[in-house]
């Protein structure tokens, strides 16, 4: 998987500098997103749920079909009766998690290749290949954005209840989708950033006691440091995540039209991973926000001198991408090209 990380990377950056020096009337970012969706469409046993998506559309009668929403049952359906296996889905809900994504870059970011980037170094890529029924249902949020930015409400609600038959998590996060419309101090964020990152187990443990009893297919559970395995056995990543959101909120102006809705997005994101860090299933929630990083970005960079700007942007990558490559360290890539 390392040697295709830096491959994709390759990728990016050699289209970026062909279309900046030769064809500069020519949009060939295409390139990139067909090679991301073959790429992710393609795979083979890549990621902790490929194997109970394949079970799911192998057998009907599975029981893992009772933990996923109906819609993905129809789609198994269709496809299984046009005599397709298995890789048709991974190949068609890759292409639907990296249309949204790509269509809304294009929206949205004053620099798709700075975005896509980032969208490939800070993992949401690799993510995508294992989360697949969240990432469709979040890359359709992220496609219908410029919908909520224009105050095209109707629009936009009838894309959430299009991304809730994809996941339900999407009617959990709605109410907070929501807060990102309003105006807020950069004290107030600021200290509730710091809350959650300091009184996140705290924040926790009061949610487990008094929210999941009320949720009889959870039952009542305890949870505290010992119980769950974060998953990021150091908390750099943590830190590092939040010192970038200090870094968002420092550089962070009123003047700016529409960015502080993306500011508060990457905020709320990062609120909800530190409250659920020690959670592994509410903590993927902050990947409805904190993947709106990938358009702020670039905007931010603007700010700076053009050297200043290239010093901040490798720096930040390089961030990322040491944490890319630690969590896909040794993780092999298979590929399969039989869809019959």
């Amino acid at each position: 998987m390392i040697g295709l990380i830096f491959f994709i990377i390759c990728v990016i950056l050699g289209v970026w500098s062909i279309e900046s020096t030769q064809f500069k009337r020519m949009n060939l970012n295409i390139i990139v997103f067909w090679v991301l969706v073959i790429i992710a469409g393609l795979r083979y046993n890549v990621g902790v749920d490929y194997p109970v998506y394949e079970d799911i559309y192998n057998d009907p009668y599975s029981v893992y079909t009772y933990s996923i929403e109906p819609v993905w049952l129809i789609i198994n359906k269709i496809l299984y009766t046009l005599g397709l296996n298995s890789r048709a889905f991974f190949f068609l809900t890759s292409l639907m998690i990296m249309g949204g994504f790509y269509v809304g870059i294009r929206r949205m970011s004053p620099n798709f290749y700075i975005s896509i980037l980032l969208f490939v170094m800070c993992g949401f890529y690799f993510d995508s290949m294992n989360l697949v029924r969240q990432y469709v249902a979040i890359s359709l949020l992220f496609v219908a954005f410029t919908f909520f930015l224009n105050g095209e409400n109707i629009k936009y609600l009838l894309c959430v209840l299009l991304a809730a038959l994809f996941h339900y998590s999407v009617l959990v996060i709605f109410p907070f989708i929501l807060l990102s419309r309003f105006r807020y101090s950069n004290w107030l964020l600021a200290i509730i950033l710091c809350i959650s990152y300091f009184g996140g187990t705290y924040l926790l443990n009061l949610i487990v006691s008094y929210v999941m009893p009320s949720l009889m297919e959870l039952g009542r559970y305890q949870y505290t440091i010992e119980d769950f395995d974060s998953g990021i056995n150091t908390g750099i990543l943590k830190l590092f995540y939040n010192l970038l959101g200090v870094f968002i909120l420092l550089l962070y102006t009123k003047r700016v039209q529409t960015q502080y809705v993306f500011v508060n997005m990457v905020i709320i994101g990062l609120v909800l991973y530190n409250t659920f860090y020690l959670f592994m299933p509410a903590r993927r929630l902050y990947l409805y926000f904190f993947p709106y990083i990938v358009v702020l970005f670039p905007y931010y960079l603007q700010k700076f001198k053009l050297t200043s700007q290239a010093i901040v942007l490798v720096g930040c990558c390089l961030g990322f991408l040491s944490f890319l490559l630690k969590s896909n360290w040794g993780i092999p890539y298979s590929f399969d090209v039989l869809f019959l």
